[in-house]
């Protein structure tokens, strides 16, 4: 399981550098400016911090929110569940380029 989290880390470094070679590329033809490309870089970002996490601290991520106020959460989520969805929102907008 170590692997597949230090995996995630050139998967994520993929989506920054795809992401800066479009908005390069975008210069070219005139259609991009600056604060689009720090739109989509803030975006990038949080997507990336929000998958990465859910991957690097899956089991921490689902104790933590046993007993959340209005009893909605009545146990503990696995930590291999919560690495799944990190590793799903992690692909997913890879996938999705490949789709369309």
């Amino acid at each position: 399981m170590e692997r597949l989290k230090w995996l995630s880390i050139p998967v994520a470094a993929a989506y920054v550098v795809l992401g800066v070679w479009a908005f390069l590329s975008g210069l070219d033809e005139g259609s991009s400016s600056t604060q689009d490309f720090f739109e989509g870089l803030v975006g990038i970002l949080f997507w990336l911090a929000l998958s990465l996490g859910c991957i690097w601290y899956g089991e921490e991520l689902g104790e933590g929110l046993v007993g959340a106020r209005y009893g909605l959460i009545s146990s503990a989520s696995p930590g291999w569940a919560v690495q799944l969805m990190g590793w799903v929102f992690l692909l997913l907008p890879g996938v999705l380029a490949l789709w369309f």
